[in-house]
Protein backbone atom coordinates (compact mmCIF):
# COMPACT_ATOMS: atom_id res chain seq x y z
CA UNK A 1 0.00 0.00 0.00
CA UNK A 2 1.15 3.65 -0.47
CA UNK A 3 0.28 5.14 2.93
CA UNK A 4 0.59 8.79 3.54
CA UNK A 5 1.02 9.73 7.49
CA UNK A 6 0.38 13.17 8.83
CA UNK A 7 1.77 13.83 12.35
CA UNK A 8 1.95 17.07 14.23
CA UNK A 9 5.72 16.46 15.32
CA UNK A 10 8.56 14.58 14.43
CA UNK A 11 8.85 11.48 15.65
CA UNK A 12 12.63 11.24 15.76
CA UNK A 13 14.54 10.54 17.74
CA UNK A 14 12.17 8.34 19.70
CA UNK A 15 12.53 10.27 22.94
CA UNK A 16 9.14 10.16 24.48
CA UNK A 17 6.47 7.79 24.54
CA UNK A 18 4.12 9.87 21.92
CA UNK A 19 7.12 9.90 18.86
CA UNK A 20 7.29 6.16 20.10
CA UNK A 21 4.44 5.26 18.95
CA UNK A 22 3.75 7.31 15.67
CA UNK A 23 7.35 6.20 14.11
CA UNK A 24 6.66 2.43 15.42
CA UNK A 25 3.73 2.32 13.21
CA UNK A 26 5.66 3.61 10.10
CA UNK A 27 8.92 1.56 10.44
CA UNK A 28 6.70 -1.92 11.13
CA UNK A 29 4.66 -1.13 8.12
CA UNK A 30 8.07 -0.16 6.00
CA UNK A 31 9.34 -3.41 7.29
CA UNK A 32 6.16 -5.30 5.82
CA UNK A 33 6.09 -3.93 2.38
CA UNK A 34 4.51 -1.01 2.83
CA UNK A 35 5.48 2.47 1.33
CA UNK A 36 5.03 5.83 3.69
CA UNK A 37 4.81 9.34 3.19
CA UNK A 38 5.01 11.05 6.42
CA UNK A 39 4.25 15.02 6.47
CA UNK A 40 4.61 16.74 9.80
CA UNK A 41 5.79 19.64 11.43
CA UNK A 42 9.33 20.36 11.88
CA UNK A 43 8.54 22.87 15.60
CA UNK A 44 11.77 22.39 17.12
CA UNK A 45 13.41 19.71 15.95
CA UNK A 46 16.85 19.96 13.45
CA UNK A 47 15.36 19.45 9.73
CA UNK A 48 18.79 17.65 8.32
CA UNK A 49 19.03 15.07 11.47
CA UNK A 50 15.60 14.31 11.24
CA UNK A 51 15.62 13.60 7.64
CA UNK A 52 18.54 11.22 7.87
CA UNK A 53 16.84 9.39 10.65
CA UNK A 54 13.59 8.87 8.99
CA UNK A 55 14.96 8.25 5.75
CA UNK A 56 15.74 4.68 5.70
CA UNK A 57 11.73 4.24 7.07
CA UNK A 58 9.52 6.46 4.81
CA UNK A 59 9.75 9.75 2.56
CA UNK A 60 10.15 12.72 4.80
CA UNK A 61 8.33 15.92 4.63
CA UNK A 62 8.57 18.53 7.11
CA UNK A 63 6.96 21.54 7.19
CA UNK A 64 8.14 24.92 9.66
CA UNK A 65 5.34 26.11 11.62
CA UNK A 66 5.21 27.38 15.32
CA UNK A 67 2.54 25.59 17.26
CA UNK A 68 4.42 26.97 20.85
CA UNK A 69 1.51 28.22 23.12
CA UNK A 70 0.76 31.92 23.15
CA UNK A 71 -0.45 34.01 25.53
CA UNK A 72 -2.06 35.93 23.82
CA UNK A 73 -3.62 33.29 21.10
CA UNK A 74 -4.94 31.32 24.73
CA UNK A 75 -6.98 34.64 25.57
CA UNK A 76 -8.35 34.92 21.86
CA UNK A 77 -9.37 31.47 22.19
CA UNK A 78 -12.06 31.79 25.40
CA UNK A 79 -14.40 33.22 22.31
CA UNK A 80 -13.55 29.78 19.55
CA UNK A 81 -15.48 26.65 19.85
CA UNK A 82 -12.34 25.33 19.20
CA UNK A 83 -10.02 23.88 21.95
CA UNK A 84 -7.03 26.43 21.95
CA UNK A 85 -4.61 23.13 22.01
CA UNK A 86 -5.82 22.35 18.61
CA UNK A 87 -6.49 25.72 16.72
CA UNK A 88 -2.36 26.18 17.32
CA UNK A 89 -2.16 23.56 14.33
CA UNK A 90 -4.65 24.66 12.17
CA UNK A 91 -1.86 25.93 9.32
CA UNK A 92 -2.08 26.50 5.70
CA UNK A 93 1.09 25.19 5.24
CA UNK A 94 -0.18 22.13 6.28
CA UNK A 95 -3.30 22.26 3.65
CA UNK A 96 -0.96 23.56 0.63
CA UNK A 97 1.48 20.42 1.20
CA UNK A 98 -1.40 17.97 0.94
CA UNK A 99 -2.91 19.60 -2.45
CA UNK A 100 0.76 19.38 -3.33
CA UNK A 101 1.13 15.77 -2.25
CA UNK A 102 -2.25 14.48 -3.40
CA UNK A 103 -1.84 16.34 -7.09
CA UNK A 104 1.82 14.49 -7.23
CA UNK A 105 1.15 10.93 -5.71
CA UNK A 106 -1.58 8.53 -5.24
CA UNK A 107 -2.36 7.16 -2.07
CA UNK A 108 -4.86 4.28 -0.33
CA UNK A 109 -4.48 5.08 3.07
CA UNK A 110 -4.51 8.64 4.61
CA UNK A 111 -3.46 8.04 8.55
CA UNK A 112 -3.70 11.33 10.53
CA UNK A 113 -1.55 11.17 13.98
CA UNK A 114 -3.69 13.52 17.02
CA UNK A 115 -7.00 15.03 16.88
CA UNK A 116 -5.03 18.39 16.70
CA UNK A 117 -4.13 17.39 12.99
CA UNK A 118 -8.04 15.98 12.14
CA UNK A 119 -8.99 19.43 10.94
CA UNK A 120 -7.27 18.49 7.06
CA UNK A 121 -9.86 15.74 7.03
CA UNK A 122 -12.56 18.23 5.20
CA UNK A 123 -9.82 19.53 2.84
CA UNK A 124 -9.10 16.14 1.75
CA UNK A 125 -12.40 15.06 1.50
CA UNK A 126 -13.07 17.67 -0.49
CA UNK A 127 -10.37 16.84 -2.93
CA UNK A 128 -10.04 12.92 -2.59
CA UNK A 129 -13.30 11.52 -1.25
CA UNK A 130 -12.80 8.16 -1.92
CA UNK A 131 -9.44 7.74 -0.09
CA UNK A 132 -9.97 6.18 3.67
CA UNK A 133 -9.20 8.62 5.66
CA UNK A 134 -8.26 7.34 9.61
CA UNK A 135 -7.40 8.98 12.45
CA UNK A 136 -5.23 7.87 15.43
CA UNK A 137 -5.49 9.40 18.75
CA UNK A 138 -3.00 9.01 21.58
CA UNK A 139 -5.07 9.81 24.23
CA UNK A 140 -8.79 11.14 24.63
CA UNK A 141 -7.81 14.64 24.96
CA UNK A 142 -11.01 15.85 26.96
CA UNK A 143 -10.29 12.84 29.98
CA UNK A 144 -6.53 14.57 29.99
CA UNK A 145 -7.98 18.12 30.32
CA UNK A 146 -11.31 16.96 32.96
CA UNK A 147 -8.38 15.19 34.99
CA UNK A 148 -5.72 18.32 34.59
CA UNK A 149 -8.78 20.76 35.78
CA UNK A 150 -10.30 18.81 39.19
CA UNK A 151 -6.05 18.77 39.57
CA UNK A 152 -5.55 22.60 39.50
CA UNK A 153 -5.30 24.12 42.29
CA UNK A 154 -4.77 28.23 40.67
CA UNK A 155 -8.23 29.34 40.12
CA UNK A 156 -7.87 31.08 36.62
CA UNK A 157 -5.41 28.07 35.54
CA UNK A 158 -8.87 25.62 36.58
CA UNK A 159 -11.57 27.90 34.79
CA UNK A 160 -9.30 28.07 31.84
CA UNK A 161 -9.02 24.28 31.87
CA UNK A 162 -12.66 23.95 32.35
CA UNK A 163 -13.88 26.15 29.75
CA UNK A 164 -11.13 23.97 27.62
CA UNK A 165 -12.59 20.56 28.64
CA UNK A 166 -16.42 21.67 27.73
CA UNK A 167 -14.91 22.46 24.23
CA UNK A 168 -13.19 19.22 24.28
CA UNK A 169 -15.96 17.54 25.40
CA UNK A 170 -18.22 18.23 22.06
CA UNK A 171 -15.02 19.18 19.63
CA UNK A 172 -13.78 15.58 19.87
CA UNK A 173 -16.22 12.94 19.20
CA UNK A 174 -17.36 15.77 16.15
CA UNK A 175 -13.85 15.50 14.95
CA UNK A 176 -13.49 11.85 15.13
CA UNK A 177 -17.19 11.62 13.26
CA UNK A 178 -15.72 12.69 10.08
CA UNK A 179 -13.81 9.98 9.99
CA UNK A 180 -13.63 6.49 8.19
CA UNK A 181 -12.27 4.85 10.84
CA UNK A 182 -10.60 6.39 14.29
CA UNK A 183 -8.03 4.69 15.79
CA UNK A 184 -7.99 4.81 19.73
CA UNK A 185 -4.82 3.48 21.48
CA UNK A 186 -6.55 1.47 24.40
CA UNK A 187 -10.05 0.00 25.09
CA UNK A 188 -10.31 2.71 28.06
CA UNK A 189 -10.53 5.45 25.62
CA UNK A 190 -12.51 3.86 22.83
CA UNK A 191 -15.09 3.37 24.98
CA UNK A 192 -15.42 6.91 26.57
CA UNK A 193 -15.64 7.60 22.99
CA UNK A 194 -18.55 5.73 22.38
CA UNK A 195 -20.41 6.65 25.09
CA UNK A 196 -20.13 10.59 23.53
CA UNK A 197 -20.94 9.07 19.82
CA UNK A 198 -22.02 5.45 19.38
CA UNK A 199 -21.67 6.40 15.76
CA UNK A 200 -18.45 6.88 15.38
CA UNK A 201 -16.31 3.95 13.62
CA UNK A 202 -13.59 3.23 15.93
CA UNK A 203 -11.64 0.70 17.34
CA UNK A 204 -8.23 0.31 19.48
CA UNK A 205 -4.85 -0.66 18.75
CA UNK A 206 -2.35 -0.07 21.50
CA UNK A 207 1.56 0.72 20.78
CA UNK A 208 4.38 -1.52 20.38
CA UNK A 209 7.45 -2.72 21.61
CA UNK A 210 10.34 -3.45 20.48
CA UNK A 211 11.25 -7.12 20.91
CA UNK A 212 14.68 -6.83 21.36
CA UNK A 213 13.58 -5.88 24.90
CA UNK A 214 12.33 -9.09 25.75
CA UNK A 215 16.07 -10.89 25.56
CA UNK A 216 17.78 -8.66 27.66
CA UNK A 217 19.07 -10.80 30.17
CA UNK A 218 17.46 -11.23 34.41
CA UNK A 219 19.06 -8.89 37.02
CA UNK A 220 19.46 -9.45 41.09
CA UNK A 221 20.11 -7.65 43.69
CA UNK A 222 19.74 -4.10 42.70
CA UNK A 223 19.16 -2.45 45.73
CA UNK A 224 16.89 0.80 46.49
CA UNK A 225 17.05 2.33 43.13
CA UNK A 226 14.08 3.74 41.61
CA UNK A 227 13.66 5.21 38.23
CA UNK A 228 11.15 7.97 36.78
CA UNK A 229 11.00 8.32 32.82
CA UNK A 230 9.23 11.07 31.18
CA UNK A 231 9.41 14.02 29.33
CA UNK A 232 8.46 16.97 31.72
CA UNK A 233 7.21 19.75 29.20
CA UNK A 234 4.17 17.21 29.33
CA UNK A 235 2.56 18.45 32.43
CA UNK A 236 1.09 15.06 33.79
CA UNK A 237 4.45 13.45 34.17
CA UNK A 238 5.87 16.63 35.96
CA UNK A 239 3.16 16.78 37.94
CA UNK A 240 3.24 13.33 38.95
CA UNK A 241 6.86 13.52 39.34
CA UNK A 242 6.70 16.40 41.93
CA UNK A 243 3.59 14.71 43.98
CA UNK A 244 6.20 12.08 44.50
CA UNK A 245 8.97 13.89 45.46
CA UNK A 246 6.99 15.84 47.78
CA UNK A 247 4.52 13.04 49.46
CA UNK A 248 6.72 9.75 49.19
CA UNK A 249 10.17 9.96 48.68
CA UNK A 250 10.64 11.22 51.98
CA UNK A 251 9.39 8.84 53.80
CA UNK A 252 11.13 5.97 51.84
CA UNK A 253 14.56 7.93 52.62
CA UNK A 254 13.83 7.83 56.35
CA UNK A 255 13.11 3.82 55.99
CA UNK A 256 15.67 3.22 53.57
CA UNK A 257 18.55 6.08 53.98
CA UNK A 258 20.30 5.09 50.45
CA UNK A 259 17.65 5.11 48.32
CA UNK A 260 17.99 7.07 45.02
CA UNK A 261 15.64 8.27 42.47
CA UNK A 262 17.02 8.51 39.23
CA UNK A 263 14.90 10.81 36.80
CA UNK A 264 15.41 10.00 32.85
CA UNK A 265 13.51 11.93 30.04
CA UNK A 266 13.37 14.92 28.21
CA UNK A 267 12.13 18.59 28.57
CA UNK A 268 12.38 21.61 30.92
CA UNK A 269 14.04 20.37 34.49
CA UNK A 270 13.87 23.66 35.69
CA UNK A 271 10.17 22.96 36.65
CA UNK A 272 10.56 19.91 39.19
CA UNK A 273 10.91 20.72 42.72
CA UNK A 274 13.60 19.00 44.39
CA UNK A 275 13.09 19.28 48.11
CA UNK A 276 16.08 20.67 49.68
CA UNK A 277 16.20 17.82 52.46
CA UNK A 278 16.39 14.98 50.00
CA UNK A 279 18.40 16.43 47.16
CA UNK A 280 21.05 14.25 48.20
CA UNK A 281 18.42 11.06 47.06
CA UNK A 282 17.63 12.80 44.02
CA UNK A 283 19.99 12.42 40.37
CA UNK A 284 18.83 14.52 37.04
CA UNK A 285 19.96 12.32 34.18
CA UNK A 286 18.15 13.89 31.85
CA UNK A 287 18.38 12.65 28.09
CA UNK A 288 20.75 9.18 27.74
CA UNK A 289 21.79 7.61 24.27
CA UNK A 290 21.53 4.14 25.48
CA UNK A 291 18.62 4.18 28.28
CA UNK A 292 18.76 0.35 28.52
CA UNK A 293 22.28 -0.08 29.47
CA UNK A 294 21.83 2.97 31.94
CA UNK A 295 18.75 0.73 33.83
CA UNK A 296 20.69 -2.25 34.18
CA UNK A 297 21.83 -1.73 37.70
CA UNK A 298 18.23 -0.16 38.86
CA UNK A 299 15.61 -2.10 40.46
CA UNK A 300 11.75 -0.12 40.02
CA UNK A 301 10.25 1.89 38.16
CA UNK A 302 7.69 4.52 39.19
CA UNK A 303 4.68 5.86 36.83
CA UNK A 304 3.06 8.56 40.11
CA UNK A 305 0.45 9.60 36.86
CA UNK A 306 -2.39 11.67 38.46
CA UNK A 307 -3.75 12.57 35.06
CA UNK A 308 -3.50 11.31 31.79
CA UNK A 309 -5.48 9.26 28.78
CA UNK A 310 -4.14 6.77 26.53
CA UNK A 311 -1.45 4.34 27.87
CA UNK A 312 2.08 4.73 28.92
CA UNK A 313 4.79 2.91 26.08
CA UNK A 314 7.04 3.37 29.12
CA UNK A 315 5.44 0.86 31.27
CA UNK A 316 4.93 -1.33 27.97
CA UNK A 317 8.88 -1.09 27.63
CA UNK A 318 9.63 -1.39 31.33
CA UNK A 319 7.73 -4.79 31.78
CA UNK A 320 9.57 -6.01 28.15
CA UNK A 321 12.83 -5.00 29.93
CA UNK A 322 12.31 -7.10 32.85
CA UNK A 323 12.09 -4.26 35.50
CA UNK A 324 9.31 -4.37 37.84
CA UNK A 325 7.08 -1.05 38.03
CA UNK A 326 4.62 1.14 40.77
CA UNK A 327 2.04 3.22 38.88
CA UNK A 328 -1.06 4.50 39.79
CA UNK A 329 -4.53 3.33 37.97
CA UNK A 330 -4.35 5.95 36.06
CA UNK A 331 -1.12 5.38 34.83
CA UNK A 332 -1.72 1.89 33.92
CA UNK A 333 -4.99 2.85 32.26
CA UNK A 334 -5.66 1.02 29.29
CA UNK A 335 -3.25 -1.86 29.77
CA UNK A 336 -5.30 -5.04 31.49
CA UNK A 337 -2.33 -5.77 34.01
CA UNK A 338 -3.23 -7.05 37.76
CA UNK A 339 -1.88 -5.53 40.75
CA UNK A 340 0.86 -8.18 42.12
CA UNK A 341 0.80 -10.05 38.83
CA UNK A 342 2.66 -8.30 36.54
CA UNK A 343 2.62 -4.57 38.05
CA UNK A 344 2.17 -2.94 41.53
CA UNK A 345 -0.43 -0.55 41.87
CA UNK A 346 -0.88 2.20 44.51
CA UNK A 347 -3.28 5.29 44.39
CA UNK A 348 -2.01 7.22 47.49
CA UNK A 349 1.37 8.65 48.59
CA UNK A 350 0.43 5.61 51.78
CA UNK A 351 0.10 3.01 49.19
CA UNK A 352 3.08 4.10 47.35
CA UNK A 353 4.99 4.07 50.87
CA UNK A 354 3.64 0.74 51.78
CA UNK A 355 4.02 -0.95 48.27
CA UNK A 356 7.82 0.74 47.86
CA UNK A 357 9.05 -0.83 51.25
CA UNK A 358 7.50 -4.35 50.82
CA UNK A 359 9.23 -4.33 47.51
CA UNK A 360 12.47 -3.87 48.83
CA UNK A 361 11.98 -6.02 51.96
CA UNK A 362 11.40 -8.72 49.36
CA UNK A 363 7.89 -9.22 50.10
CA UNK A 364 6.95 -9.68 46.45
CA UNK A 365 8.22 -12.26 44.59
CA UNK A 366 9.95 -9.95 42.12
CA UNK A 367 11.33 -12.60 39.74
CA UNK A 368 7.87 -13.71 39.22
CA UNK A 369 5.74 -9.98 38.32
CA UNK A 370 8.60 -10.12 36.07
CA UNK A 371 8.49 -12.99 34.28
CA UNK A 372 4.34 -12.83 33.84
CA UNK A 373 5.18 -8.91 32.60
CA UNK A 374 7.60 -10.38 29.88
CA UNK A 375 5.47 -12.78 28.84
CA UNK A 376 2.08 -10.42 28.71
CA UNK A 377 4.22 -8.29 26.24
CA UNK A 378 5.64 -10.85 24.07
CA UNK A 379 1.68 -12.50 23.70
CA UNK A 380 0.20 -8.93 23.21
CA UNK A 381 2.32 -5.76 22.57
CA UNK A 382 5.19 -6.79 20.11
CA UNK A 383 5.20 -4.00 17.04
CA UNK A 384 4.66 -7.00 14.59
CA UNK A 385 1.44 -8.13 16.54
CA UNK A 386 0.72 -4.14 16.20
CA UNK A 387 1.32 -3.78 12.87
CA UNK A 388 -1.05 -6.81 11.63
CA UNK A 389 -3.92 -5.21 13.28
CA UNK A 390 -3.15 -1.93 11.19
CA UNK A 391 -2.54 -4.18 7.83
CA UNK A 392 -6.08 -5.55 8.75
CA UNK A 393 -7.58 -2.46 9.79
CA UNK A 394 -6.45 -0.99 6.28
CA UNK A 395 -7.33 -3.92 4.22
CA UNK A 396 -10.84 -3.69 5.66
CA UNK A 397 -11.26 -0.22 4.71
CA UNK A 398 -10.05 -0.42 1.40
CA UNK A 399 -12.30 -3.62 0.53
CA UNK A 400 -15.15 -1.11 2.20
CA UNK A 401 -14.34 1.00 -0.24
CA UNK A 402 -14.31 -0.98 -3.62
CA UNK A 403 -17.42 -2.04 -2.68
CA UNK A 404 -19.01 1.40 -2.16
CA UNK A 405 -16.92 2.74 -5.04
CA UNK A 406 -18.68 -0.52 -7.60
Amino acid sequence: MNILQISSQVPVPETDGGKISIFGITKILKRMGHKIDFLCYLKDADYEKSVKLMKNYCEPYLIKVDTKNNIVDAVKNIFSKIPYNASKYRKKELREYVKLLLRKKKYDIIQIEHLHMGWIIDYIKTVSPNIPVILREQNLELKIMERYYKEEKNIFLKLFAYIQYMKFLKFEPEMCAKFDLCIMISETDKNELLKLNPEINVISIPAGVDDKLLKYPMRNNLGEKIIHIGNLNWYPNRDGLNWYMKEVLPNLVKVFPKIKLFIYGGGDFSKIEVPSDIKNNIEVVGFVDDLWKNLNDKSLAIVPLRIGGGIRIKILEMLAYGINVLSTSIGKEGIALEDGVQILIANSSNEFIKKSVDYFNNVYDNKKIINNGRSFIANNYTWEIIGRKFEDSYNELLNRANKNYT
